[in-house]
């Protein structure tokens, strides 16, 4: 009786044990393993084989050699668990702990591992749809100097064929002329160059001459002026770029603000191009682009020596490693091409304007949201969107000029309460007689404009 008992016992263990072994990856909640997974391990697992800050999941019920209890405690205690000695729990310790420290001991039941396991093993089948509504239109430039250089060789073109027609027809009259000329018994044409005939031509059509001479003096006065009034003028340029960054997703779809990346916008006279480092806070986990995949990514790993198979930086001899890349990596640094570049004796500072004068970025550079690389926005389409912006200012002087500076600050109003930089201002002007008198003469139109208060002074912008 105790035998039978004692087999009885051991195949219930045995029954359940394997009971266990499946359903711990099978027969789980889906959908709310997916819920579990997104609130509790999206940030550091995939359930792909992708590393992001932690292994990838696809493939995790081959490669989990320990019980199923084990795993539930490496899940709520990985310390604890690691203390066992399994072998697995050791190589996961000594690949990503070092990289990554511990992973965080989870607030989940066994119930709900299980669910989350099922969904590790069965996740959808979803891919990711392109954005083709017209939310985020993408100004791109890149092809505005094709589209000048080409119509400059047309002209060309078309300028040399009109020439070779005019010299031909000239010929021809002129073979003409010579055979009436012998057949009436008249002294033929004399054999002289083209220049020769041009000038006898020009003399017998001296009116016509002149007024066409006026014409293209007239023409070269202007365009040589607008020229000249051209020089340091670059609305709508748009370099191109190391690596192809596009605003619109970033800035747009993905609302990333301008001084994310742009920081220093705040505390210095730039607005500074971001590091890599930088870049590497969101690729180190999004590893492929919407629509460039990973062409333009792989370009920042390369640049600061990332190997985004395993997730670790790589050391001075090409291995993976956990050392600091900058101290160790010897990569290329990214070379961007920048975009907007002032005079070497006109000062600018980004944050007076960014954190004193509270512009937005708009104000000066456009709808960046709708770009794809840098450019300089025109004047005329910084004015259309005051409606979307209220706080822009209408002005009609080119971008990035001194017309358009200038009439900036007489046009901006300023709220002498809104900071303390403008506060202070105010306090010195009412504590003088002269100060009083300033303050009602500039509050005759019921507002302080910048050049008011010193905003046209030349030593406010040059040096």
């Amino acid at each position: 009786m105790r035998l039978l008992a004692t087999v009885f016992f051991a195949l219930i263990s045995l029954q359940f044990s394997t009971f266990s072994a499946q359903t711990i990856w099978e027969g789980g909640n889906i959908e709310n393993g997916q819920s579990l997974f997104n609130a509790n391990c999206a940030s550091c697992h995939k359930v792909t084989d992708e590393v992001l800050a932690a292994p990838g999941l696809a493939g995790i019920a081959d490669r989990w050699g320990a019980s199923d209890e084990l795993l539930v405690k490496w899940i709520q205690n990985p310390q604890e668990a690691a203390e066992t000695g399994d072998a697995y729990i050791k190589s996961l310790v000594d690949r990503y702990v070092g990289t990554y420290g511990w992973m965080n001991a989870q607030a989940v039941s066994a119930d709900e591992i299980k669910d989350i396991m099922a969904y590790v093993a069965n996740p959808p089948n979803v891919e990711v749809a392109v954005n083709t509504s017209d939310a985020c239109p993408t100004i791109d430039d890149s092809k505005s100097d094709e589209v000048d250089s080409s119509s400059i060789l047309w002209f060309t073109l078309l300028l040399v064929l009109f020439t070779i027609i005019a010299l031909s027809a000239s010929g021809v009259r002129r073979s003409l002329t010579d055979i009436i000329s012998q057949k009436t018994g008249q002294e033929l044409l004399p054999d002289s160059p083209y220049i020769v005939r041009l000038k006898s031509w020009a003399w017998r059509n001296i009116v016509f001459v002149s007024i066409i001479g006026v014409f293209f003096v007239a023409l070269g006065v202007t365009k040589g002026y607008a020229a000249l009034m051209g020089i340091g003028v670059y609305e709508g340029y748009s370099p191109s770029q190391p690596i192809d960054f596009l605003h619109s997703v970033h800035a747009c779809e993905n609302e990333v603000d301008c001084k994310y990346c742009h920081h220093s916008a705040y505390e210095s006279k730039h607005a500074g191009i971001p590091s890599t480092n930088v870049c590497m806070n969101c690729h180190k986990a999004i590893k492929k682009g919407k629509i460039s995949g990973e062409d333009e990514i792989s370009k920042i790993y390369a640049a600061i020596g990332f190997d985004p198979a395993t997730g670790t930086y790589i050391d001075g001899d090409g291995n993976n490693g956990y050392t600091i890349p900058q101290n160790s990596y010897e990569g290329e640094p990214v070379k961007w091409n920048k975009v907007h570049n002032l005079p070497d004796h006109v000062f600018f500072s980004h944050q007076q304007h960014v954190v004193v004068g509270g512009l937005q970025c708009q104000n000066c550079h456009g709808d960046v949201a709708t770009y794809s690389v840098g450019r300089i926005a025109p004047v005329e389409e910084i004015n259309e969107l005051r409606d979307k912006f209220p706080g822009i200012i209408e002005l009609s002087k080119p971008t990035l000029t001194m017309g358009w500076c200038i009439e900036c600050h007489n046009k901006a109003d300023i709220d002498l309460a809104s900071n303390g930089y403008y506060m202070e201002m105010h306090d010195r002007l009412k504590t003088t007689l002269r100060g009083n008198e300033e303050l009602r003469r500039f509050l005759e139109d019921d507002k302080i404009t910048v050049k008011e208060l010193g905003g046209w002074e030349c030593s406010k912008c040059h040096y």
